[in-house]
């Protein structure tokens, strides 16, 4: 099996087969806007293919489909998931509210490009697959990973001393997020944002991130399709690509 990129395209790469004629374009989006749901559309209509993968979980799926849109979307409640809790996750709401535009950045806020891809696999009868953990394991995850300290550090602004710079984008400051993400339009700036949140926010990064790049490509290898479309929030991407070629150099090994 082998693993190919397409040069020059910030936004798609291909994961193929040697040994299967399966392909699976892996698209990224690095922010909810109309051009990244524009995107989706025009490759599904393109690849035609027999299943769509999206970063969403069946609760995540069945929430977007029943949301209703104003003129403006209300955004998931991820801060009730904290709702009557001890002062902990009073904090822990606070620091949602600083970093909340990394879900975007992540994928776990589903936006209009997952929207569209539901909406065109429907369109060409594709296999809609959620690829994506539990929202409310990923938010129990969180809660267990970090301590009260961590959170105080994310609602003071406070960062850890060394390690990578952050990137140009940032202009040094964490204290507006949303508009950094708005900002991160290339793979290497959201892989320099990736390296410098997991080192600012390791435990945080390692839920959001880590284990759900983990649990995509699991979803993926085990995907029939020959032709998939796999959606996700661009900071994903090179995990998954990671991982698939590790997958694939250990089927290699076990075939040999």
């Amino acid at each position: 099996m082998e693993y190919v990129s397409d040069g020059g395209v910030e936004t798609l790469s291909i994961l193929r087969s040697s040994s299967t004629p399966r392909e699976i374009y892996l698209v990224g989006t690095a922010h909810v806007s109309e051009r990244s749901a524009r995107e989706v559309r025009e490759l599904i209509r393109l690849v035609k293919p027999s299943v769509v993968h999206v970063e969403l979980c069946e609760q995540r799926l069945r929430t977007m489909r029943e949301r209703i849109v104003d003129d403006e979307e209300k955004k998931p409640d991820f801060l009730g998931a904290f709702a009557g809790g001890n002062v902990g996750d009073g904090l822990l709401q606070a620091a949602f509210k600083t970093f909340y535009s990394f879900f975007k950045l992540s994928g776990l806020d589903p936006g209009a490009e997952f929207k569209e891809a539901v909406k065109e696999a429907g369109c060409i009868g594709a296999k809609i697959v959620c690829a994506d953990r539990d929202v409310t394991m990923t938010l129990r995850r969180l809660r267990e990973s970090v301590t009260t300290m961590d959170v105080m550090a994310i609602v003071m602004g406070r960062t850890r001393p060394g390690g990578p710079p952050p990137p140009s984008a940032m202009g040094g400051s964490m204290d507006n997020i949303e508009h950094i993400v708005e900002n991160l339009k290339t793979r290497r700036h959201i892989r320099e944002m990736r390296e410098y949140l997991a080192y600012q926010m390791p435990k945080i990064a390692r839920v959001f991130v880590d284990e759900r790049d983990e649990i995509m490509v699991e979803a993926l290898l085990r995907c029939k399709g020959e032709r998939v479309v796999a959606v996700v929030g661009m900071a994903h991407m090179d995990g998954i690509e990671r991982r698939w070629e590790e997958a694939q150099k250990r089927l290699r090994l076990k075939v040999g």
